[in-house]
C-alpha cells in the first residue's frame, strides 16, 4: 500500500485509517501521522467519550477497509485502546476506559480472559470512584 487511506472519521478533523506501510493509523483526512502501536492507541482514546456499542458498529462497518491493518478485529481494536487508556496512568482516559470494559464483558466476541484480568485491575484501583469499582465488581463473571 503506497498511500493513506481515512477510514473512520474521529472528530476534530482527525481520522483512523489504513497508513501507507499497511498498518492501522491516525491521521488528517489528506494525511496519515502515526500508526496507532507507535501512538500508544492515544488517538483512539476521544473515542471513549462515546457509546462503546455506537463505535464498535462503525468500526465494523468500516472494517473492510481497515482490515489487515496489524489489528485481526474489531473488537480486538477496542481492547486495545481500552488497555492502552488504563494503562497510560492518566485518571481521565482511566476512567473513560471502566465503562468500555464493563460494557466489554457483557458484549459477546471479545477476549473473556482479557476483559477479566483488565476489569480486574481496575477493581482493585483507586483510580475510579465507588461507582465505577461497583459496576466493575458487577460485571458479568468471565
Amino acid at each position: 500500500m503506497t498511500e493513506w487511506t481515512p477510514a473512520v472519521y474521529r472528530g476534530d478533523g482527525a481520522w483512523i485509517g489504513i497508513m501507507p506501510g499497511g498498518l492501522i493509523g491516525a491521521g488528517v483526512e489528506l494525511e496519515g501521522r502515526a500508526t496507532l502501536e507507535a501512538s500508544g492507541f492515544v488517538p483512539m482514546w476521544p473515542f471513549l467519550e462515546r457509546d462503546l456499542s455506537a463505535c464498535l458498529g462503525e468500526f465494523s462497518r468500516a472494517w473492510e477497509s481497515l482490515d489487515g491493518g496489524g489489528v485481526p478485529t474489531p473488537e480486538r481494536l477496542i481492547e486495545l485502546t481500552v488497555e492502552s487508556a488504563w494503562n497510560s496512568g492518566r485518571p481521565y482516559g482511566m476512567l473513560l476506559a471502566v465503562p468500555w470494559a464493563v460494557e466489554m464483558a457483557r458484549l459477546p466476541n471479545f477476549d473473556r480472559e482479557f476483559v477479566s484480568e483488565l476489569l480486574g485491575r481496575m477493581a482493585s484501583s483507586e483510580i475510579a470512584d465507588t461507582d465505577r469499582r461497583d459496576r466493575v465488581e458487577r460485571a458479568p463473571s468471565q
